[in-house]
């Protein structure tokens, strides 16, 4: 059995993905998970290992970004055909 501790929680964590999916599955949450799909280079390459050491600082700083990004999907529920649909529409927006 879960102690209280664990209980609230549990109850905190189910409340925050409700809001994510409140938030981001509307039409307005969809615009801005496109917005950020372009900010997070999420259809460009981001790792630089041009550099003598291998990666580069901009290389974390993006994955950083993206590993961000990618969570706020997890924690909204976007499931891949959602991410597919969002994804395409952010690189026709690109292109336009």
């Amino acid at each position: 059995m879960l102690d209280a501790f664990k209980r609230k929680k549990v109850v905190r964590a189910a409340c925050l993905i409700q809001a994510y999916k409140a938030v981001f599955s509307s039409e307005n949450g969809r615009l801005v998970l496109q917005d950020l799909a372009e900010k997070c280079h999420m259809l460009s390459p981001v790792t630089d290992v041009s550099g003598s050491n291998g990666f580069s600082a901009a290389s974390a700083f993006y994955d950083g970004k993206r590993a961000a990004f990618l969570d706020i999907l997890k924690m909204s529920a976007c499931d891949e055909r959602k991410l597919v649909e969002l994804l395409q529409e952010t690189e026709r927006n690109k292109d336009e």
